[in-house]
């Protein structure tokens, strides 16, 4: 016998469903009044700079994550796509820019053709593919940071439009696209229809396999855009950059309401997920706390929405 079961409730469902919204809004209220200096216009747009680069994976994980998928190499192929990027400036940035994203989509095409293909489970396989491609990283970079001297090359991290930088643009141009393909096409539809029943869906007629790998190859195209990004706007490509960027941004999607179960979660909960860990991170740094503890707040957070959507959707992780 449940103590409290909240399928009962449906605003409390909903307060759960849309958890992030409802706690970036209290994050935010809370730090304009108590956080010196947030309210600020530089610091908002630094803010929304910063973490719009990951959020931008964080969208392309998180239609993954609902076709019951991870991958754990976005921080590799993000720093991956920012060395091409570099390495090929003297090509034109235009050619540079296009290669680098061009490089971290074919990560995630290969990602993608090995889990179905070859039947590798996702999770080894990106965890390889982390490994290998921080290897060939240090490889083609020999360990140094490749600096952007070509005419142009950090323009996407100069261009602003009022308070939105260049990337926290792109950031909102992806989010809404997603939205839309999520919620308004046919292929959004069997994204949900995979990550909640694959073996229905392939009763069904749908071409599973060739939808799974699409969705790693957007994967890949995020984190290759966001490299590029990355790179441009500290007119650098870093070899060690990227460490903790896949964890950061499951997190955030998690946090968004997106299940580990596959089939559910929203576009619009990754972006809220994503700005709440942002404005999270940001205060405890203008209150001057040590850094170490925003692993703790994020690890909390994460624990607590994965045991929640545990209880809410009836499963387990672990099976007795």
């Amino acid at each position: 016998m449940k103590f409290f079961d909240l399928k009962k409730y449906k605003s409390t469902e909903f307060i759960i469903e849309y958890r992030a919204i409802f706690l970036l809004l209290i994050a935010v209220i809370y730090a304009s009044f108590f956080v010196p200096y947030f309210a600020t216009e530089r610091n908002i747009t630094q803010v929304l700079t910063q973490f719009s680069i990951e959020g931008i994976i964080a969208v392309g994980l998180t239609i993954l994550m609902i076709a019951w998928g991870i991958d754990l190499s976005v921080g590799s192929t993000m720093a991956f796509g920012g060395l091409v990027f570099a390495l090929t400036q003297n090509m034109g940035i235009t050619i540079a820019a296009i290669f680098g994203i061009l490089a971290g989509t074919l990560i995630g095409l290969i990602n993608g053709l090995v889990v179905v293909k070859m039947k590798v489970n996702f999770f080894i396989t990106t965890l390889a593919s982390m490994i290998t491609v921080r290897g060939i990283i240090l490889v083609l970079s020999d360990n140094s940071t490749i600096y952007g001297d070509a005419p142009g090359f950090g323009w996407m991290g100069k261009y602003k439009l009022y308070l939105f930088e260049f990337p926290v643009l792109v950031f909102i141009a992806i989010s809404i696209i997603a939205y839309i393909v999520m919620n308004k096409t046919k292929i959004g539809t069997y994204w949900y229809a995979i990550g909640g029943n694959i073996d229905a869906a392939r009763r069904s007629g749908l071409p599973v396999d060739r939808i799974f790998i699409l969705a790693f190859v957007i994967v890949g195209f995020c984190s290759g855009l966001a490299g590029v990004l990355l790179a441009s706007r500290s007119v650098s490509a870093a070899p060690g950059i990227g460490k903790e960027t896949a964890i950061f941004v499951i997190s955030a999607a998690v946090i968004g309401g997106t299940s580990l179960f596959g089939g559910k979660g929203h576009i619009q909960g990754a972006v809220a997920g994503i700005l709440l860990l942002g404005v999270i991170r940001n205060s405890i740094n203008l209150l001057g706390i040590s850094a170490y503890w925003q692993y703790i707040i994020q690890g909390t957070i994460l624990v607590s929405v994965v045991l929640m959507d545990v209880y809410i959707s009836g499963k387990r992780l672990i099976k007795k």
